[in-house]
């Protein structure tokens, strides 16, 4: 869809904005005070689509792992809009350039600083998540995937529900996009990286609660096989 003149000056000043406060922004965000350094820092991917209740999870997973008393950084783009001078909430999807420039360079300096990190998104771009994960590999870190899947129906009323309370809006083609890719792509990587990625799946219950934990797979297919095609989800989400 072309952007109007006006939604371009804001995607452009965005990424702008990101370009020229990523340093402090990222140095804000991984204060060694208190995300301590690590002689075995741990690097978690979450994946899966937009309403598949990764954040929850994600925040449950390292609630857990503070009980211990270590606290994890936790990257989250949607958290990130909040940087901007200009995000409404509606217009989420014009901050994604300004937004992926921070999330780089809070990912190169935890990288940098052997901070553990878990970083929160859908996991949906091949080619950047191979590349992230080669530099965690690189650094001899462990690197775990975490796939969370909820039903596309169930997920989708999700995301427009949070719209109404959260203003962050998802346009439903990006959702059916991500929805497939995020699969696609966990599959491939663990194709790529092997016995070097661990990847484990949570399934959700119809009420967001969890169904059951696979840990170890190989392939998402293998546990949830796919029942949809893109056109079932064109119609489902009312574009047909």
């Amino acid at each position: 869809m072309e952007l109007s003149s006006e939604d371009k000056k804001i995607e452009e000043d965005a990424l702008a904005f990101a370009r020229a406060n990523k340093k402090a922004i990222a140095e804000k965000l991984t204060d060694t005070s208190r995300f301590i350094p690590e002689d075995e820092p741990v690097s978690v991917f979450m994946a899966g689509s937009p309403g598949a209740g990764k954040t929850e999870a994600s925040i449950e997973l390292l609630a857990r792992v503070e009980e211990e008393g270590v606290e994890i950084l936790r990257i989250d783009p949607d958290d990130l809009r909040q940087e901007f001078p200009g995000y409404l909430g509606g217009n989420s999807w014009l901050f994604q350039n300004g937004v992926s420039v921070l999330v780089e360079k809070i990912h190169d300096l935890a990288l940098k600083k052997n901070q553990s990190f878990l970083l929160d998104g859908t996991l949906s771009h091949y080619e950047k998540a191979k590349q992230n994960i080669s530099r965690s590999l690189k650094k001899g870190r462990v690197v775990q995937i975490l796939y969370v899947y909820q039903e596309p129906k169930l997920a989708w009323e999700f995301v427009t529900s949070r719209e109404i309370v959260e203003g962050r809006r998802i346009r439903p083609e990006h959702f059916i996009e991500q929805y497939f890719a995020a699969r696609n792509v966990v599959n491939l990587l663990k194709v790529e990286f092997g016995s070097k990625l661990k990847v484990d799946l949570l399934m959700k219950n119809t009420d967001n609660s969890h169904k059951f934990y696979k840990a170890g797979v190989d392939k998402i297919d293998n546990h949830i096989p796919e029942k949809y095609t893109p056109a079932d989800l064109e119609l489902m989400l009312g574009l047909n």
